[in-house]
């Protein structure tokens, strides 16, 4: 049996063994996502088709796939069951990070509402085990934040840590405009450090390092320059959305899981196994 082979039968046979409600990877895993959101005005602002601080975004998220990003466990994998959630991230500034003359670049916190319901410096809410999220056709924002949130709280996360933030570079501050781009116009980059907040995933995870060297980098490393997870991705136009959400966006969230006892043992019997027949082989 070839070494790939018994680790991903250990790899499955763990999955199927274990508490948790997905099987994640030991080792650094990269969670794909889909989201959905709206503009939520800031009290006193009045520029509907305008982002102003203050503003909120709030949206809905389903995630797809895991990719695991080194071997020997594989590429990628659906999840089973669902992981939903829904975010709400609020302007705390609009300026230029870059320093290109242009103040277009936004720095987002947590909206004491949300943050109200899930904890301080709440910003995502994940769950999973739920009805089914279509978050293609879900008929209505309303609807879709049900489905979303109809499971278990797996995961909260948010800012704990001196080096989380949450920040979007050459943002279309036209909010009419970007509800009439279409999905393939990019009117946002997003890059975020969050911390877990709460975790009942089942998991332990070591914090992932940032990218604090760079010149023009986007995490500005106030502490020790690692945090629970991290993440990167796009605002897109909301052309032909019909439910009452303005934009889409892909932003996916890498972070990386300290090994279960019961999957190292496993493995540690895959590995025994491979000896075992090796040996006979030779002989």
């Amino acid at each position: 049996m070839k070494l790939k082979t018994l680790v991903a039968a250990v790899v499955a046979l763990g999955s199927v063994s274990s508490a948790n409600a997905f099987f994640l990877y030991p080792g650094t895993n990269t969670i794909e996502d889909d989201n959905r959101e709206y503009l939520i005005k800031g009290d006193n602002n009045t520029a509907t088709d305008t982002i102003e601080v203050g503003d909120s975004l709030r949206g809905v998220i389903k995630f797809s796939a895991i990719n695991q990003e080194s071997a020997p466990y594989g590429s990628q994998s659906p999840i089973l069951p669902e992981l939903t959630g829904v975010f709400q991230t609020q302007v705390l500034a609009i300026t230029d990070l870059k320093g290109d003359g242009s103040a277009n670049d936004i720095i987002w916190g947590s909206n004491a509402s949300f943050a109200a319901t899930y904890g301080a410096g709440a910003m995502v809410a994940l769950y999973t085990g739920g009805s089914v999220l279509d978050i293609q056709a879900c008929s209505s924002i309303a609807n879709c934040e049900a489905a979303a949130i109809d499971g278990a709280l797996w995961a909260v996360a948010g800012f704990g840590d001196a080096d989380d933030q949450w920040v979007s570079f050459d943002s279309n501050l036209n909010w009419g405009v970007v509800t009439g781009l279409s999905s393939a116009t990019k009117v946002a980059a997003v890059n975020y450090a969050l911390s877990i907040l709460t975790n009942n995933t089942g998991y332990s995870f070591y914090e992932v390092d940032l990218d604090c060297t760079s010149v023009g980098g986007p995490f500005a490393c106030s502490g020790d320059g690692k945090t629970d997870l991290n993440g990167s991705g796009d605002v897109l136009g909301g052309r032909n959305l019909a439910n009452g959400y303005g934009a889409r966006s892909d932003i996916d969230v890498t972070l990386n899981v300290i090994p279960e006892p019961a999957s190292l043992a496993l493995l540690g019997l895959g590995l025994v196994g491979l000896g075992f027949t090796k040996r006979r082989r030779t002989t």
